[in-house]
């Protein structure tokens, strides 16, 4: 984790106004109004995450924030806006944001927001590698709004609101779960947001379907006896039909099943928080039902085995050879075994 802050009232008077342009500029955020007010003042604390999510708590004076944000940055940006009030303006139209209220969008949309009072907000930068094992399909949208006083946008709201917070004291550990939990949130207000689906036309329709199969699976991957006739059944359609999404993708629904489970499994073995668990364990609490199955195919997706892995993150394996299966865990003539490199 890297952290960083900055308070403009540390600096000499004339030097303010470039000092936070080019903090702003250090986030990929285009300031384009700074008012000539001697009172001016801002403050920033910055987090960058274990998954490269960077976060900033800002507060500031009344500024505008415009331009084409990061781009050259291929990431989505998110902003929750905390106090104060704020106008935002972008393709889609103008809308006045208040306190809870968040907004997001895919870098390179031109958009201003612009604040007429003091403000705070909290505003992460997401890097595509954080999304992109999510996205089935690749997903094209502006910029979205999702209101804070209600629904999914009020419990996003209230964990960012709390992260912002605590900059302070967090560290490393309890930033996972964050990263976690806001890619989740993430995916979740995509596949309900209606202007993603009606962007895309029909083709967008059955996309956004199999990303909300592919939110069912993402809530099971743990179950070993996950089959597509449980996740058909969920969904409310038939198995084949899921078939044919998956087809339609150049995809299957067991490769899929698959490479969710490994990236899982991924993001624990370099996690500080299961440094307890052994590998066996692992791959396990992930649905897979056999050790050097899932060894192999580790190795085959990321050029490496799960033990090299964990200890290229400083990180021993505690596997000691008597771990025994979990119940549920697996097949009829299978068996947990140790990893082999």
């Amino acid at each position: 984790m890297t952290a960083w802050h900055l308070i403009t009232d540390q600096f000499p008077v004339e030097q303010r106004r470039d000092v936070w342009r080019d903090a702003l500029e250090k986030l990929k955020l285009p300031l384009d109004h700074l008012p000539e007010d001697e009172d001016f003042f801002a403050k920033l604390f910055c987090l960058k995450s274990p998954l490269g999510i960077e976060f900033a708590r800002i507060t500031s004076s009344p500024q505008e924030i415009s331009g084409r944000l990061m781009k050259k940055v291929d990431a989505v940006w998110l902003i929750v806006l905390i106090e104060g009030s704020a106008t935002l303006t972008h393709p889609g139209g103008k809308l006045e944001l208040a306190p809870q209220d968040i907004i997001y969008g895919q870098t390179g949309i031109p958009a201003s927001l612009s604040f007429s009072t003091k403000f705070q907000v909290l505003y992460a930068l997401i890097p595509k590698s954080a999304v992109n094992p999510r996205l089935i399909t690749p997903l094209s949208f502006g910029v979205l709004h999702l209101p804070g006083r209600s629904g999914i946008g009020h419990v996003l709201s209230g964990m960012l609101k709390a992260l912002a917070e605590t900059f302070g004291t967090l560290t490393e550990g309890p930033l996972r779960p964050i990263d976690m939990a806001l890619s989740e949130f993430l995916m979740t207000a995509l596949a309900d947001n209606p202007q993603v689906q009606t962007a895309r036309g029909s083709a967008g329709i059955r996309s956004m379907a199999l990303q909300r199969i592919c939110q069912i699976i993402e809530t099971r991957l743990s179950d070993p006896d996950l089959t597509l006739e449980d996740v058909a059944n969920e969904y409310g359609g038939s198995a084949r039909y899921l078939q044919k999404l998956f087809k339609e993708v150049d995809q299957t629904f067991s490769g899929y099943v698959r490479n969710r489970r490994l990236e899982r499994c991924r993001h624990d073995l370099i996690n500080p928080t299961f440094a307890h668990l052994g590998i066996s364990q692992i791959c396990f609490r992930w649905g897979f039902n056999e050790a050097a199955h899932f060894s192999r195919a580790f190795r085959d997706r990321y050029g490496t085995t799960p033990r090299a892995y964990r200890q290229s993150a400083g990180l021993a394996d505690n596997d000691n050879g008597d771990f025994q299966v979990p119940p549920g865990a697996g097949t009829e003539g299978t068996a947990a075994r140790q990893f082999a490199e």
